[in-house]
């Protein structure tokens, strides 16, 4: 695990947000597969699901999220938000492009409809930003044991690639945390918001087992570290968010 608060991404305002995803949005993740194993049918199984669903989760056209960041780069006068979004949107819209290489790769068809994603879709989708980014900050905690996860099963695989897929994510996932983070601090630290993230942190990461288990064992998460890592990771988030109200 990380400890989120002592790194320097705390410190930044959205203009720094704006140079850290324009600077990683010069660089992509490159795969050609050239020395990909061809999978057994167990190990298919294995892994293909979860990355499927998760395929679909990181993929977004943004636009409701976008309205909403422009709502609320006017309301509290942060010039930099919008545009800083609009990057996020593209660097989540490339973590599902990663995976779609690695299922295409496979022969696998993505994933039309997963319950899960449309749930947290409904769930966002109540007009206020706080909403949004409260359960958008979940799935990405959720996402980092997930991608820690998926890439010990890759290394027992012995498949490069999706271990490549799954740092690439990791290192994009735990800024993305932060950046989250800062804007929820916008919104104050009321008790019915503590309690709402981690309602939903607590459900999702129930959720997410009962679907996914298998996999997440294999990759070393047991339920107790799965549920111990996510919330941490909230406790962590909580606590930087207060931290900035007192230092803005």
């Amino acid at each position: 695990m990380h400890d989120l608060t002592k790194e320097v991404w705390v410190k930044y305002d959205y203009k720094d947000w704006l140079d850290h995803f324009k600077e990683n949005d010069k660089e992509r993740l490159k795969i050609d597969f050239a020395e990909e194993p061809q999978l057994t049918e167990e190990q298919g199984k294995l892994i293909f699901k979860s990355i499927k669903a998760f395929q679909m989760g990181e993929q977004s056209d943004g636009i409701y999220l976008a309205e909403l960041a422009k709502k609320f780069e006017e309301e509290y006068k942060e010039p930099h938000y919008a545009e800083t979004m609009n990057l996020f949107i593209k660097e989540e819209n490339y973590h599902s492009a990663y995976l779609a290489w690695y299922l295409a790769h496979h022969n696998e068809p993505k994933a039309k409809k997963n319950k899960l994603d449309k749930t947290f879709r409904k769930l966002r989708h109540d007009g206020k930003l706080f909403t949004e980014i409260a359960v958008l900050v979940t799935a990405e905690t959720i996402a980092l044991s997930y991608y820690s996860a998926l890439g010990n099963v890759a290394d027992k695989i012995g498949s490069r690639d999706l271990r490549a897929i799954c740092n690439q994510m990791l290192h994009d996932e735990l800024p993305h945390i932060v950046f989250q983070t800062y804007t929820l601090s916008h919104f104050g630290n009321k008790r019915s918001q503590r309690f709402f993230r981690r309602f939903v942190m607590e459900c999702t990461t129930l959720a997410v087992y009962i679907m996914y288990g298998k996999l997440l064992k294999a990759g070393g998460y047991k339920y107790s570290r799965f549920h111990g890592d996510n919330v941490t990771y909230l406790k962590q988030s909580v606590s930087m968010a207060a931290d900035m109200i007192r230092t803005a």
